[in-house]
């Protein structure tokens, strides 16, 4: 008895287990990390009598799909399963012949008759997902059985199916585009549909074959705006671009003051998108509400394109950012109040952060520039050096534009020289030589201080930067810059840029230029002599930069030490005057935004123009097409009414009415079809009183009625009678 229990005990556990382990086959999840453990069973799976085999093989070949796998090794097993009974065993077919009927043309040949009677089920999923597999075919000589095939799920009852075949139509004309014309018949009638679902597709094809075939557009115009708001979201992206390009067209510019009741319409249409969640459509509105709209729009285009930066991922605000960048360059005033929204997080993404402080720069103004450089110095004590050194740029050009705010930039800056990193040290000196450059006060304490930390400095355009400051300025230090040239010397031949020993060569002949100012006369012959001793130097550089350039400038001393030149002692007075004339501050150049290309296109977040971009057409100078958006649009598969939209409109309406009712009521007594008015009650007790007395006398109309049809049935019942009778009488003898 022990025996039997332990076995059937056994036996349960193992059912138990086989049930749980199929259950987990049963799985999607699981499925997707086992489908490529049993391939071999998927051949016997799909030659199996069963459904749930079959179901189970073409979900493992779908998920290999999904992970890229190759499987067309199984084309032929799975096209004999097309046939199926079984809905979801045809309806997997039909996903993976999506995938392979375009490589495998000549086998999905042999299922062809299966498709066109598939278009005649019963399912509108699977006629359309027949018409999808049908038109991927790329086989020249079935384009007429194709296009028979469209004609006919055109005018389908099914959305989904008119959607299907709106989708084919771009498919039909790369395999035959001979057929043109008929297409674009096709496509006028599917845009007479009333459904956003297959308008959306038919506006998606209508911008692949025949995109400037307005004269279609003209008379759906209207309703595309109005169904607009209630279209999908990828509809609602075709339908933009599509009007952004038919406004430009027909519509004469609107920043002139003049806007069409169409354009009004269309642009009332579009702003509340900029709501949607989708920001591939919000970016698509406000592109057209800045390309196509009255200036007035543009700061609600503003406001949509801030919230997508606030509540969307990376790489969607990088290309919001972008958009931000150009309308920043055109539209600098629309942007500058929401400068602190580009405050770098430390979170953000390295390309994120490089657009915020590009548009930092295009926004800086007298109102936010304090604002800016301390968000700037904030962000100089950041562990990243890329960073770090684009926030030090960044300063010059904020400086640039505001010289109110150079105090504190160079505050900052100062403390950023005594860093340990070369590449912060040279950016730092070369902003500090850019606003000193620019600074019309002597700043001799700034260069004291540069000066000093010369020997620590090691970047050549750091050190060649701190040179130059000290040779420009050297008539107001001339001890300093007498020291800094004589360390310079000393180190001639170990520095390694060539643009240091050019500035080391430049210090010397300014020195020398100023040797009559000196008031010590022993430290003017002691620069004299290095001066002769560097040249001598360079004239053996390997650079011929600074072999011409020592030349160039032992000739220019040369002339100067002679008493006279030509009787006028030219170069004796004016060596200073060429040496250290006040030189002109450097263009800082800042990176504006990318306005060759229209806005949120592809070619405008590339800056490159690639295949397919099509520039904004011109505005019209006379609007166009008023009277074709006025013939009314005779829509098929239901029935299109504009709404009402005005107020005028409404009271109209309002007023009709109540006309009507005027007249019902005028004339209801006379014709007797009028309603009788309501009794008034003072008292509960006549209220009850009044409900019993209208009970009885339903309840007497009733039994009268009943009376009367009782009479009724027995006059029937004698007429019947009678009509017996006179069948019974004998017939009349013939003579």
């Amino acid at each position: 008895m022990d025996t039997l229990f332990s076995k059937a005990a056994l036996i349960g556990n193992a059912a138990m287990e086989t049930a749980s382990s199929m259950s987990k086959e049963i799985t999607m999840g699981n499925l997707y990390e086992t489908c490529e453990e049993r391939v071999g069973d998927i051949r016997f799976l799909l030659d199996s009598k069963f459904d749930q085999e079959k179901i189970m093989a073409l979900k493992r070949l779908i998920a290999m799909i999904s992970k890229g796998k190759d499987v067309r090794g199984f084309f032929p097993d799975v096209v004999k399963n097309v046939a199926s009974s079984s809905f979801e065993v045809r309806k997997l077919v039909y996903i993976y012949l999506l995938r392979y009927a375009e490589l495998e043309p000549d086998l999905s040949l042999l299922s062809i008759n299966t498709f066109q009677r598939d278009l005649m089920d019963r399912n509108p999923m699977i006629r359309a997902m027949a018409l999808r597999v049908m038109s991927s075919i790329k086989v020249e000589m079935i384009a007429p059985l194709i296009m028979m095939a469209l004609k006919k799920c055109a005018g389908d009852m099914s959305p989904y199916v008119r959607k299907a075949a709106a989708n084919a139509i771009p498919k039909l004309y790369s395999l035959d585009p001979a057929s043109l014309e008929s297409l674009i018949e096709l496509i006028e009638l599917l845009l007479r549909d009333v459904s956003t679902l297959v308008l959306g597709s038919a506006i998606l094809s209508m911008n692949v074959i025949c995109p400037d075939r307005f004269d279609i557009v003209h008379k759906h115009f209207r309703k595309l705006c109005t169904l607009l708001i209630d279209a999908d979201e990828w509809a609602q992206i075709d339908i933009l671009g599509l009007m952004i390009r038919y406004a430009r067209q027909f519509f004469t510019d609107p920043s002139g003051g003049d806007l069409d009741p169409d354009h009004a319409l269309l642009i009332q249409s579009v702003v509340p998108l900029l709501q949607n969640r989708n920001p591939s459509v919000v970016l698509a509105a406000s592109r057209l509400l800045i390309h196509s709209a009255p200036p007035s729009t543009i700061p609600k285009s503003v406001a949509a394109l801030l919230r997508l930066l606030a509540t969307t991922n990376a790489e969607h605000q990088y290309f919001v950012l972008q958009n931000l960048a150009t309308i920043a360059a055109v539209y600098p005033t629309l942007l500058q109040p929401y400068a602190r929204n580009f405050f770098i997080f430390y979170d953000d993404a390295s390309f994120v952060k490089d657009l915020k402080l590009e548009i930092l720069g295009l926004l800086a103004c007298e109102t936010n520039a304090s604002v800016i450089v301390k968000e700037l110095a904030g962000l100089c004590r950041s562990w990243h050096l890329g960073l770090v050194v684009k926030c030090v740029k960044l300063m010059g050009v904020v400086c640039t534009k505001v010289p109110n705010v150079a105090g504190e930039c160079l505050g900052c800056l100062m403390g950023l020289i005594q860093s340990d990193q070369d590449i912060i040290v040279s950016e730092a000196v070369i902003v500090t030589r850019l606003l000193l450059q620019t600074s019309t006060a002597k700043n001799t304490n700034l260069i004291i201080t540069l000066a000093r930390s010369l020997n620590s400095i090691s970047a050549p355009q750091a050190r060649a930067s701190i040179l130059w400051l000290i040779g420009q300025n050297s008539e107001h230090v001339p001890k300093i810059g007498q020291d800094a040239f004589r360390q310079s010397v000393k180190n001639f031949n170990n520095e390694s840029a060539p643009i240091v020993k050019l500035q080391i060569l430049t210090l010397g002949a300014k020195l020398v230029s100023l040797g009559a100012n000196v008031p010590d006369a022993r430290a003017g012959a002691i620069v004299r002599s290095l001066f002769d001793h560097v040249i001598e130097l360079a004239r053996f550089d390997a650079s011929f930069d600074v072999r011409d350039r020592a030349r160039f400038l032992a000739r220019l001393v040369a002339l100067a030490d002679k008493d006279d030149v030509g009787g006028v002692g030219l170069f004796k007075e004016r060596l200073k005057g060429i040496l250290l004339a006040p030189k002109v501050a450097p263009n800082v150049e800042i990176k504006a935004g990318q306005t060759r290309f229209t806005l949120g296109s592809l070619s405008h977040s590339f800056n490159v123009a690639v295949k397919g971009y099509a520039p904004l057409p011109p505005w019209s100078a006379t609007p166009k097409g008023a009277a074709m958006r006025n013939t009314p649009d005779t829509a098929v598969n239901g029935t299109w009414v504009a709404p009402v939209r005005s107020v005028s409109a409404r009271d109209q309406d309002v007023k009709s009415k109540s006309s009507n009712a005027q007249l019902r009521s005028a004339f209801g007594a006379s014709s007797g079809g009028g309603v009788p008015p309501k009794k008034s009650y003072s008292d509960l007790n006549n209220f009850l009183e009044s409900s019993e007395e209208e009970e009885s006398e339903e309840e007497v109309d009733d039994d009268d009625d009943e009376e009367d049809s009782d009479e009724e049935s027995d006059q029937d019942e004698e007429d019947s009678d009678e009509e017996e009778r006179e069948d019974e009488k004998p017939l009349p003898k013939r003579f």
